[in-house]
C-alpha cells in the first residue's frame, strides 16, 4: 500500500496594493518635499530696513528722478520700493499693470527759414501741417477767433490765465490747422489736453518771442506723437496668510517732468513709515499696504487691483488712501461717504480736518448711472462698494509742476503716525460685512 501524497500548500499572490502604495507614495512625499521648500514665506525683518527714516528713503526715491510709467525712473523706484517692504518682513506681490501713453519724439515748427524745437502739448495727437501762422490774444473767445479768421490757420497763442485745454478745445472748434503755445508765463503746472487731434506744441524761451514776431508767414508745424503700450505694476506687500482687515495705498507714479514730492512721493513714503512701524506686530497680520501704478494715467493700477483682488477684498473694513501729504498746503484732512469713518477719524485724531471730494466720475451698469466722487485711487474701491477714508493736505502751488520738488518729512511721520491711530479705531469698531454686488450691480449699495 503506497502512502498518499497531498499538495503543499502554496502562498496566495500578493496583493497589488502592498507594492504599488509604495510606488505612490514616492512621488507624493518628492512633491511634498519640493512643497514645502517652495512654499510662501515671509521674509526676515531687517534690522536695517527697521532703522531707516523717512529722510533717507525720500533721498533714494528722489535720485529716480520722474516716475511716469514706462520710464527708466518708475521702474528703478518700483524696484527699490518692492526691495524695501520685503526687508520689512512683507511678501510683495508685483501685479502687471498694462496702459498706453503718449511720447513726444519731437516737435518742431519751420518758418522763414528757421527751425525752432519745441515740445508737444501733453493730450495732442501730433501730426504735420504746413498754413500761415495766426497771432491772436491768450483768451480770444470763439467769436474773435473766428472773427480774426482762425479757420485752416495755425494759431499762435500767449500764455495766459486761461487753462491750455480751454485754448486748445476753441482752436480745434475754430477749425484750426494747429496751436502753437508762446509759453513766457512762469513754469506752472503740467496741464493736459483732452485727445486733441492737431498738432499742438509748446515754445519756450527766445524761441517762443521770435515766432509771437511772425504772424503771417507761411510755416510747416510737424509734432511726431506716439502711443506706446507700456508695463507697470502694483506693489502690494502683506504677510503670507494675512487677509486685508484694512488697505493702506498710494500711487507711485507721477505726472511727466517732475519728481512729484507731495504728488506723491509723499503719499508713498507715509505707506512704507506705517509699514515699518508695525513690522513684526500682530497688527501687520491684518493690513495690506499697496503701492499703485498709473493713478496719472487714469486711476489704471487700482482699478486693475480691484478687477483682480475683489474677492480678497470683502472682509475689507475700509480702504485708506494717502495723496500728497507732505506739504502744508493745508491741514491734514479726511473726506469719506461713510459717516462712521468720519467719527472714527476724529476720535483718531481730533485736529483731522474734514472736507468734500468733489470731483466725479461715473459708472453705467445695465443702464444705471453711479455716480463716485473723488480724485485719487479710492474711487476704484467705491465703485465696489467699499468703505474708504481719503487723506490730503490739499493742492499745493507745486501741484503737477516740475517745482514739485520738496516735501517735509515731519509731515509724512505725522500722517503715517495717522494712519495707524486711524487703523486701530476701525478694527476696534463695529462693521457689518456687506454681500458680494453680484453681477448686475444691482444690489451694490454705495
Amino acid at each position: 500500500m503506497s502512502r498518499r501524497r497531498r499538495p503543499l500548500p502554496t502562498r496566495p499572490p500578493r496583493p497589488v496594493w502592498t507594492w504599488l502604495l509604495p510606488l505612490l507614495l514616492v512621488p507624493l512625499a518628492v512633491w511634498g518635499g519640493i512643497y514645502w521648500l517652495n512654499r510662501p514665506q515671509n521674509p526676515p525683518v531687517q534690522s536695517g530696513a527697521r532703522a531707516r527714516t523717512v529722510e533717507q528713503d525720500w533721498a533714494q526715491l528722489r535720485s529716480f528722478g520722474p516716475r511716469p510709467a514706462g520710464t527708466p525712473g518708475h521702474d528703478q523706484a518700483a524696484s527699490w520700493l518692492a526691495a524695501q517692504l520685503r526687508a520689512l518682513g512683507y511678501r510683495v506681490t508685483e501685479q502687471p499693470v498694462e496702459l498706453s501713453r503718449p511720447f513726444d519724439e519731437g516737435s518742431t515748427l519751420e518758418v522763414a527759414g528757421q527751425r525752432f524745437e519745441g515740445a508737444a502739448l501733453y493730450g495732442s495727437s501730433g501730426g504735420e501741417q504746413t498754413a500761415r501762422l495766426l497771432r491772436v490774444p491768450a483768451d480770444a473767445s470763439p467769436e474773435l477767433l473766428e472773427k480774426l479768421g482762425a479757420q485752416s490757420r495755425l494759431i499762435v497763442a500767449p500764455c495766459g490765465r486761461l487753462p491750455w485745454a480751454e485754448i486748445a478745445d476753441r482752436v480745434v472748434r475754430a477749425g484750426a490747422a494747429g496751436l502753437v503755445l508762446a509759453d513766457l508765463c512762469p513754469r506752472g503746472a503740467l496741464q493736459k489736453l483732452g485727445n486733441e487731434p492737431l498738432p499742438m506744441v509748446a515754445l519756450r524761451g527766445e524761441a517762443a518771442r521770435k515766432v509771437l514776431k511772425l504772424s503771417g508767414q507761411t510755416a510747416t508745424l510737424r509734432s511726431d506723437v506716439t502711443m506706446r503700450r507700456v508695463q507697470g505694476r502694483n506693489l502690494i506687500a502683506a504677510r503670507v496668510g494675512s487677509a486685508p482687515q484694512v488697505l493702506v495705498g498710494a500711487h507711485y507714479d507721477t505726472v511727466n517732468d517732475t519728481v512729484g514730492a507731495n504728488d506723491n512721493a509723499s503719499g508713498v513714503l507715509a505707506v512704507v513709515d506705517a509699514a515699518r512701524r508695525v513690522a513684526g506686530t500682530a497688527l501687520a497680520e491684518q493690513l495690506w499696504f499697496v503701492l499703485f501704478d498709473a493713478e496719472e494715467d487714469g486711476l489704471v493700477g487700482s482699478r486693475a487691483f480691484v478687477r483682480t483682488y475683489s474677492p480678497s477684498l470683502r472682509g475689507t473694513r475700509t480702504m485708506l488712501n494717502l495723496d500728497m501729504v507732505g506739504v502744508a498746503a493745508r491741514s491734514l484732512g479726511v473726506a469719506s461717504d461713510a459717516s462712521e469713518l468720519i467719527s472714527a477719524a476724529r476720535a483718531a485724531h481730533p485736529p483731522l480736518r474734514v472736507f468734500e471730494d468733489t470731483l466725479a466720475s461715473s459708472r453705467v451698469t445695465f443702464g444705471r448711472t453711479l455716480v463716485f466722487r473723488g480724485r485719487s485711487d479710492h474711487v476704484s474701491f467705491k465703485a465696489l462698494g467699499l468703505r474708504t477714508l481719503f487723506l490730503h493736505r490739499g493742492l499745493d502751488a507745486q501741484y503737477h509742476a516740475p517745482g514739485d520738488a520738496h516735501l517735509d518729512p515731519a509731515l509724512v511721520r505725522e500722517t503715517a503716525e495717522v494712519v495707524l491711530v486711524l487703523t486701530r479705531e476701525v478694527l476696534r469698531g463695529p462693521w457689518t460685512p456687506r454681500p458680494p454686488c453680484g453681477l448686475t450691480g444691482r444690489d451694490c449699495h454705495y
